[in-house]
Formats: structure tokens, sequence, C-alpha cells
């Protein structure tokens, strides 16, 4: 086995820094550059010239570029790659010759003085290399390399640099094209951070007040903005209507707009605004998803929908009276006091074990917001007695995937719940905590909210 690397070999290292050059370019003229000076030391040009016909008629052409390789060695770029613009039309000259035959060509024992177009500009070159650009299968451009040498070029190196230079005309317009693409990209970066700052916006600034009731959530978009809301508001008070004496109830509105990103952001942002501005104090919580459900529909948001719970609470009373549309039960969780001498509870209905239970708030539902403009939603109440936790969410917590698939489940949730003493901020806590585990370290799927209220009064 025999290696050959060929050291003395002038050109190869040339050949690897021009194509080193070329792969780290992010702008046009970076290539033009990284070409123009490799080229240069390859082929002996010490000048070039660069001539577009796009837009013209046959043999029609616009003077775009004429440098020196000293102005490709110390030129900082802006003059390396300008539109052609305004730049005037010519015909005339050795450039018209060259433009009009189509063809690759060299030139040797180049004299041009008092040229129509090029006057003395190029009298000190002796040669000259012409080579057709191609896009689309049309020429649209030239590059002309000057040397000093009266026979600098051969036919193999016409070859060669017809080959090269086209590559490198690809290269310029995959680059000017990923360039555009991140402009555009951060435009679209920029928009979606400032859909989201005004989303946050729209969330509680703080958890309320309610008496006897502490509360905590979490909210985590999947991207920078996300279709998960969740609201309280003291009813009696609003924007849109007349204020009045708040009647110590509070409404609870949780709420999950198919699909994520800047498109569910916007619909989330509907329905927060029509939440707020809802014309009067509602008698049940269907009456609320009912207007939603007509307005949403109204405004033909497509294959989107939204699914949601909505409940009023009474300190007062301790009452619940709740309405779901299309939405995960909420999870209630009680304190067992009935348990046997096995230390089991006692006839327990729920999901859960030992000292607690957990079941789930499922009652009443209908179809999520948005699909049928002549769905009606019904009402349902539970009384919420002290130590009680009521656990609401989106279906980004139980759609949670493991790295083998299995999904995180209600089931995860029931056991984060159990497992902790049923304080608010455990239990979101807890259930974030196991979350996480399931997950693996894998990035969530879908937006992720928990609002967790517990009765201590």
């Amino acid at each position: 086995m025999r290696f050959h690397d060929y050291p003395d070999n002038k050109r190869l290292p040339v050949l690897m820094d021009l194509v080193s050059d070329l792969s780290k370019a992010n702008d046009p003229s970076e290539v033009l550059r990284a070409f123009g000076m490799g080229w240069s030391k390859l082929a002996g040009s010490s000048g070039y010239i660069s001539l577009s016909c796009r837009g013209l008629e046959p043999g029609e052409y616009r003077i775009t570029r004429m440098l020196a390789l000293g102005d490709i060695e110390k030129n900082s770029g802006e003059a390396l790659w300008q539109p052609s613009g305004e730049k005037p039309i010519h015909t005339a000259g050795l450039l018209g010759e060259i433009v009009s035959r189509g063809r690759p060509m060299i030139v040797h024992d180049l004299d041009v003085k008092d040229d129509p177009v090029l006057g003395d500009s190029i009298s000190e070159y002796c040669s000259l290399t012409a080579t057709p650009l191609f896009d689309g299968g049309k020429i649209l451009n030239w590059a002309i390399n000057l040397s000093t040498d009266p026979i600098a070029h051969t036919e193999k190196e016409l070859e060669d640099v017809l080959l090269r230079s086209n590559l490198v005309g690809g290269t310029v317009r995959h680059v000017q094209t990923a360039k555009k693409l991140r402009e555009v990209h951060q435009r679209i970066k920029d928009e979606v951070e400032q859909i989201a700052k005004i989303q946050q916006a729209l969330l509680p600034e703080k958890l309320p007040d309610i008496p006897g009731v502490t509360i905590a959530a979490q909210y985590q978009t999947y991207d920078q903005a996300g279709g998960d809301i969740y609201t309280f508001h003291p009813l009696g008070t609003g924007l849109g209507h007349t204020v009045k004496k708040p009647d110590g109830r509070w409404a609870i509105f949780i709420g999950d707009v198919s699909g994520h990103g800047p498109a569910a952001a916007v619909v989330m942002a509907m329905v927060e605004s029509m939440l707020a501005t809802y014309p009067m104090t509602p008698d049940t919580t269907g009456q609320v998803l009912d207007y939603l459900n007509k307005h949403l529909c109204a405004k033909r948001i497509f294959s989107t929908f939204v699914t949601a719970f909505h409940a009023l609470y009474d300190p007062a009373t301790r009452t619940l009276t709740y309405s779901r549309a299309g939405h995960p039960p909420p999870l209630w969780r009680k304190p067992c006091s009935n348990v046997t001498d096995t230390g089991k509870p006692d006839g327990m209905d729920g999901l859960g074990g030992g000292k607690a239970e957990v079941t789930e708030l499922d009652a009443i539902g209908g179809l999520p917001l948005g699909i049928m403009p002549e769905e009606t939603y019904e009402d349902a109440s539970i009384i919420l007695e002290p130590g009680q936790t009521l656990t609401l969410y989106t279906d980004g917590i139980p759609e949670t995937r493991s790295p083998d698939g299995t999904f995180f489940g209600t089931e995860g949730i029931i056991n984060a719940m159990l497992e902790c003493d049923g304080e608010a901020e455990c239990a979101v806590e807890t259930i974030l905590q196991h979350v996480r585990k399931h997950e693996a370290g894998g990035r969530p799927q879908d937006d992720q909210t928990l609002v967790v209220m517990r009765v201590d009064r």
C-alpha cells in the first residue's frame, strides 16, 4: 500500500484553501473574493471583469465589476457583490465581441487601447480568458480573467475555469439564497418573539387572591408562542360591559387551541378577548361556552378548534359549577377519612389509593369550541371541602411521551397528585417532576399548562 499526497504540487494547497474558504462563505462577496484570490494564484490572473446580460437583448451587457488582484485582496466586500442596477448598457468594444460570440475563449497577445467602452483601462494586460456563466440554462453573466502574461492560459485551463466558474456561480446563488433565508428567518423569529411577549401579557400577571383557596400554576409553550390559556376573573367586573360590584364568585377558565405556535397564539388571543368582553354576568358556565363557540364558528378559524374548561367558584359556599368543551376533565383529589382496619379507604370510587383518592370531573362534556355553532354546553356542580385539591391541565401534560413513545397519561398525573400532600405548589412541582422524568430529557411535543387550586377553608 502506497500513499501519495504530492507534497511538491504547488496547486493542491491553493485549491485546499479555496474550497475551505468557499465552504465558510456566508455572503456572495465572500464567495467571489475566495474564488478570485484562488484563481489568480492558480492561473496567474491579476485582473477581473464581470459582465451581466440578465434582462438584456442579445449582444448587450453591463459591466458590474472591474477589479485588479490588489482590489480583491484589500476589498472589504461591499464592492465585490453589487446588483447591476442602472449601470450603462453596452454592445460595442472588446467585451461586446466576446458577448456576441457566446462561447468561452482565450485571447493571447491582448492589446486594448482606445476601446469604445474600456478606453485604456486594461492596456497593461496581455491576455485574458472569457467564461460564460449559466443560470437556468442561459448565459446571464461573464467572468473575464486578465493577465499580464501574453500567453498565460491554455485550452485545458479554459476547460477548468469554465467548470469552476459555473460551479462558483451556483455557489454564489445558493449563498445569496441562504442569506435571504437567514434574513427572513430572523424577521420571522423577531415577529414570533413579539407574539410570545403579547401572549405572556394576556396571561394573569399574578395569581388571584380567592378567599379560602391557594392557587399555583405553571405554563410552558412548545415553541416561543403557544395556544394554551388560563384566566381568573371576579364576577361582576369586566372590560366590555358596565362595571358592577363583584358578587364574590370567580370565573376560572383553561383552554387549549389545537396546534401550537403563532397561529394558535392568535386564536388564543381571540378567546381571551371574547372572555374579557363577555357582555353580562353569566348565570351558568354553559352560557359562556355557548357564546365562545358561536363567535369562534363565526370567525371561520377553519380547521382550528379550542378545548375549554370553564368554572364558577363561590368561596362562600365552596360550590364549583363547571362546563367542559372537549377538554381533559380536571382531577379532584380528596383525602380519605374513612379507613378500614386494613388501612385502605372503604368504599372508594376514585382512581387513587392510600389516604387520598382522585376522581375525574367528567360528569358533563361537549364538543370543542369552533366546530359546530349549534352545540350547547351543560353545567354540573360539586362542593369542594377543605383539604381537597383540583388540578386543571391541558393535554400537553398527559400526552408527554417517554423515549420509547409511552404516554405519561392521566395516570401519571394522578400518581403525582397522590405522592404529594395536596398543597397547590406541591402538586404542581410534583407533577412537573414526574413529567420531566418521563420525558427523560426529550423535548415537549405540545404546550403544557397546569393550574392547581386547593381549598383551605
